[in-house]
């Protein structure tokens, strides 16, 4: 079974969200926490991920939020279906609570942020908000149980000192390919050519051996490139 709101789709100024979640309850609970929000409108709840990307598909989303996954999908397996079908709306994934690299995986795989279940009304909020925009979104709760220290060893400052001699459009193209978006897609944003894109990742590959999107994603997210976006 799946509901679709159809009073409030329209709105070009709410921020459009699908509800996944294999209990119609827990589904009926994020609509009416969420649509507290005035700018929030939760335009589909759903019990499957295939039914929600493909909702997300026909209502134009920016953020998909999924909850107990079912048919032995996780949150990954989404951000790589996501990813397959080449739709850039924001994954949003409520989790059990994890290790530290289980969760940071999640964004690794592109979701854009995570909550876990003792989250606050508040939090999910927020979080929606966040991801919406295209910031990544680490659950409170995760970030209190966060390793304070900065590492000793000097692997992060030579990444972070090999980063900043690539060039700015190597970076836009680095950071751009990290968010997901393919050759064709920053050519378009950058106004070259998808073959140009292409140039640069060579040259990407040649400076920091980074050869696929995962390698982009975990230095970005290691240096912290895309806290806001």
């Amino acid at each position: 079974m799946r509901r679709v709101e159809g009073s409030r789709v329209n709105s070009a100024d709410q921020l459009r969200v699908v509800v996944v979640d294999e209990h119609a309850l827990v589904r009926a609970g994020f609509r009416a926490l969420l649509q507290r929000a005035d700018e929030i409108n939760v335009v589909a709840d759903v019990a499957s991920a295939s039914e929600g990307i493909a909702l997300v598909r026909q209502t134009q989303a920016q953020v998909l939020l999924v909850d107990r996954p079912s048919g032995g999908e996780d949150g990954a397996a989404i951000a790589g279906l996501l990813a397959s079908a080449m739709m850039h709306t924001n994954l949003l994934v409520i989790t059990r609570m994890g290790s530290q690299a289980s969760l940071e995986s999640l964004l690794m795989a592109g979701a854009r942020g995570y909550l876990t279940r003792a989250a606050t009304e508040r939090d999910l909020i927020e979080a929606v908000r966040s991801v919406a925009r295209g910031a990544l979104y680490r659950g409170p709760v995760l970030a209190a149980h966060r390793v304070t220290a900065r590492p000793t060893a000097s692997g992060q400052n030579t990444e972070r000192e090999e980063f900043d001699r690539l060039t700015d459009r190597e970076r836009e193209v680095l950071l751009s390919t990290a968010h997901g978006y393919s050759a064709p897609e920053i050519g378009a944003r950058l106004q070259i050519s998808a073959k140009t894109v292409d140039t640069y990742k060579h040259r990407i590959h040649e400076k920091l051996g980074l050869h696929h999107r995962t390698d982009y994603v975990r230095l970005a997210l290691k240096l912290r490139l895309m806290e806001s976006g």
